[in-house]
């Protein structure tokens, strides 16, 4: 393991030194010599003091032999191999605890591993560590970040510019006694962030060193991280967001956590934006970076070589992180797929694959002009016609919107006279004459209904694709009930539930 100025010096903490060493002195160095190398720190006596130094600045230990000097120097090379290689191979057993409390030689200050829904996997277990802050006894009580203490970082401008760095970042907060300072790091394999390491702060100042050395441990233990979760598929996910991509039910105490810290309630209405980064994975990580301090009404994840963003349309900043995300494809050159609005995140996978059929069928038929950003509404009978014969919830969930809402209010009021004036007047190609005769209504009450039922329209229906559009969902909706009444309940209903 190579090492820098600044990780020999967090070694030497109990002897009398003086440093002057480079803020960026990299971590290049290979080993002690009592001569000039490269790459290797040359250690010489300088009258009673013993000199260590590199190209990169130089430490002083005052008053001590060269012979014992230079002993100390070396063996802080074999220490830190020594641990690099235990922690790798606690890592392949999946033992994040050992890789914690082993972690404690190099950084000696408390470190916590967390996973993507800030769950505790691991949290440094010693006897010795004193008074901690308000944050790391709920942690240690209850097993997950408080929502009270996500809700404060995220008040945090600092932490939201950095968070999503692959680097090592510094964090400071105001109150101490509820967030100590730490270092923090994301865990990330393959493009998907499978947790968090901080070390906090606390008898001592981290520096340089540790930010290197928090690289090196995140980087270690990243593809065992990502094994652990794919070889026990009976695991609480690592992001429950992530999971609901693949079509799998979260943990229930995460999601409703994951929730609580988005400040999210599962009756919000959401929307899914697809931004495709296939083949170009170095600039879908820059965008990440440029997006996620300032959306706070948005989710995002890296999901098969694209970034997913999940909009809250319930929050009033969405339509800004709209314009944001639409914004940042449009500079990439990048294509962007847009589901229909919902509810209940459980669905999500559904939209999910929505957006990416509205980039399918854009870019096919060209229809999403220079900027390449694709509605699925516009696209949405193409849809129905081609998932005909195969999910029945993707065709539920790809109905109008408009027409999923009604179904919704009718299943659970027992009232279906909108949908179904709707539906004679959109049959009778909306001649107000003929669907008052069908219906045998007067003229004036269907104008009164009919003026009732536009108002409540999220979407216009001038257009006649707009009217195919919804007659074909509603057609949709009556044969459900007719043949899947089961499965129609489900989807107004209730909806697939984290387990």
């Amino acid at each position: 393991m190579r090492l820098s100025m600044w990780m020999i010096a967090n070694q030497l903490i109990n002897f009398d030194i003086e440093t002057d060493i480079q803020k960026n002195a990299p971590v290049n160095l290979r080993s002690a010599r009592r001569a000039y190398a490269t790459e290797c720190v040359h250690v010489y006596q300088r009258g009673k003091d013993v000199v260590c130094c590199s190209d990169d600045g130089a430490i002083t230990i005052k008053d001590i032999d060269i012979g014992y000097a230079f002993e100390i120097i070396q063996s802080i090379f074999d220490t830190y191999d020594d641990w690099s290689n235990s922690i790798l191979e606690s890592a392949a057993q999946s033992d994040f605890q050992t890789v914690v409390d082993d972690s404690w030689h190099a950084f000696h200050s408390p470190i916590t591993l967390l996973n993507s829904d800030f769950k505790v996997l691991a949290m440094s277990s010693r006897e010795d560590l004193g008074e901690m802050d308000e944050e790391w006894r709920y942690l240690k009580e209850n097993g997950f970040s408080s929502i009270q203490a996500i809700k404060d970082i995220n008040k945090d401008r600092d932490w939201l510019r950095k968070r999503s760095k692959s680097d090592a970042q510094r964090f400071h907060f105001s109150n101490k006694k509820k967030l100590s300072n730490c270092l923090s790091v994301s865990v990330v394999y393959d493009n998907v962030i499978y947790g968090r390491i901080n070390v906090l702060e606390k008898d001592r100042m981290l520096n340089e060193g540790d930010v290197q050395l928090l690289n090196h441990l995140s980087r270690g233990i990243a593809p065992y991280l990502n094994l652990y979760y794919v070889n026990h598929l009976n695991l609480s996910s690592h992001n429950v967001f992530y999971e609901m991509l693949r079509g799998r039910q979260p943990d229930r105490r995460a999601f409703e956590n994951r929730l609580g810290y988005k400040q999210w309630m599962d009756s919000d209405t959401f929307m899914v934006m697809v931004i495709d980064f296939e083949g170009a994975d170095s600039m879908m990580h820059v965008c990440m970076e440029q997006l996620d301090s300032p959306i706070l009404s948005t989710e995002l994840v890296i999901y098969h070589h694209s970034l997913v963003a999940i909009l809250n349309k319930t929050r009033n900043d969405w339509e800004k992180s709209r314009k944001e995300l639409t914004e940042v494809a449009e500079r990439c050159d990048r294509p962007v797929g847009v589901s229909l609005p919902f509810e209940r995140l459980g669905w999500l996978e559904y939209y999910y694959r929505q957006a990416c059929a509205a980039m399918r069928y854009g870019e096919m038929f060209g229809g999403g002009g220079k900027h390449m950003c694709y509605e699925f509404y516009d696209y949405a009978i193409l849809y129905l016609m081609e998932t005909a014969s195969g999910k029945k919830h993707d065709q539920l969930c790809a109905c109008h919107p408009d027409v999923v809402r009604m179904i919704r209010e009718s299943c659970r009021e027992g009232e279906d006279e909108r949908l179904n004036t709707l539906y004679v007047y959109l049959r009778n190609d909306c001649s107000p004459t003929r669907t008052s005769q069908q219906l045998y209504l007067h003229r004036n009450t269907l104008l009164y209904r009919l003026k009732k039922i536009m108002d409540e329209l999220e979407f216009p229906i001038e257009q006649k694709q707009d009217k195919d559009y919804m007659l074909f969902s509603i057609q949709m909706m009556r044969l459900y009930r007719n043949k899947y009444a089961g499965l129609l309940e489900e989807f107004a209903l209730s909806g697939p539930e984290p387990v």
